[in-house]
């Protein structure tokens, strides 16, 4: 009977401690799918048999409390096998849908064939948009999620969802995608030698970006140049982009030239909007980037400015968690890498002159 208890309270704690069994991690999806039930079973089974054949001398009190715990324990156990069932469903589901948006795909359908709700579906699709976090930050613009029901499958409180229809929208087509890359690839062998050092590769990607950019929350609809202002393109393409845009194009270049990175994300504390950035590596160290707010906006009223050349600071680079914060929040994350300590050195921020009624940068 002990042995029975400890069946029954090892499988309610996989139960009960799963975050949330109409979506659970894909962790957690794995470790229950993986989980063995043929030795409870088996156990169950004998004991069932050895009650009915007589073989277990009990009290009738003790004898009814033993055969609830045996019925308790089989209740939890065909609910770890529709566990496993509809997990194994969601890496199908996250499967085709993965397949659909690495084609770029903006309208298909995925067969569900069960008991489940629009807000598990969406989940799911989150899940594999959020699987890269350059393409759900500066790729993927929105969905819309249509699903089909069947009446006679369903019961009260729990609805049989035939198939789901996805509208997807990009921040911009294959092409200009391709276009992008194509650039960041050409632009890193012709500026980064591979055996620079990796502070100075991220230096050089750093004032490229700022010196190229011009922040620009659209000229319409999103978009400057015709290109999405979340987007990469925006900055190589277009008339300049937003955070999204300075911080996916970072990723790209980074990456492209042999540099581990992070995309973060938080909030400024000075206005409180949404704001993105970057984290790299260099020499084993984690350390804070942010190209947008290293790239000034100057206003100049009444004065000849047509000398101005753009110019770079340095006050977010390389920088640690301690110091980030004073500037923003950070939305947290399992995976995020600390930084403990700014980088030792840093370069002198430009300065502007104004000589004979002309601006420079010194």
């Amino acid at each position: 009977m002990k042995k029975i208890k400890i069946i029954v309270l090892s499988l309610a704690l996989a139960l009960v401690f799963l975050p949330n069994r109409a979506h659970a991690s894909v962790e957690s999806e794995r470790i229950i799918i993986e989980a063995d039930l043929s030795a409870h079973k088996e156990i169950l089974a004998k004991t069932k048999q050895a009650i009915k054949d007589g073989k277990i001398k009990l009290a009738k009190d003790k004898l009814d409390r033993l055969k609830a715990l045996i019925e308790s324990t089989e209740e939890i156990l065909n609910e770890l096998e529709d566990l496993k069932k509809n997990y194994r469903d969601n890496i199908r589901i996250r499967k085709e849908i993965r397949s659909h948006l690495q084609n770029r795909d903006t309208y298909f359908s995925v067969d569900i064939g069960r008991v489940a709700t629009n807000k598990e579906i969406s989940e799911l699709f989150l899940d594999v948009a959020r699987e890269d976090d350059y393409f759900y930050y500066g790729q993927y613009a929105s969905t819309r999620i249509d699903t089909a029901y069947k009446p006679n499958k369903s019961k009260t409180g729990a609805v049989y969802i035939e198939n789901a229809k996805f509208d997807v929208k990009y921040r911009v087509d294959i092409d200009m995608e391709y276009a992008s890359k194509k650039f960041v690839k050409k632009w890193v062998e012709e500026n980064i030698d591979p055996y620079l050092t990796e502070y100075a590769k991220v230096k050089e990607i750093h004032d490229f970006i700022v010196k190229k950019n011009f922040y620009n929350k659209g000229d319409g609809d999103e978009e400057s140049g015709g290109v999405s202002i979340y987007h990469p393109a925006s900055i190589i393409f277009g008339n300049g982009g937003v955070c999204n845009a300075y911080a996916t194009l970072f990723d790209l270049m980074a990456k492209q030239a042999g540099l581990e990175t992070r995309l973060i994300t938080g909030k400024s504390l000075k206005t409180g909007e949404d704001h993105m950035w970057n984290m790299v590596k260099i020499m084993g160290n984690w350390y804070h980037i942010d190209t947008t707010w290293d790239d000034p906006i100057i206003n100049f009223n009444d004065k000849d400015i047509e000398n101005i050349q753009d110019f770079v600071i340095y006050d977010y680079f390389l920088k640690s968690d301690a110091e980030i914060k004073k500037s923003r929040t950070i939305n947290e994350s399992e995976n995020r890498p600390k930084a403990p300590n700014n980088f030792p050195t840093s370069p002198k921020n430009s300065k502007i002159e104004e000589i004979d009624g002309k601006y420079y940068v010194r």
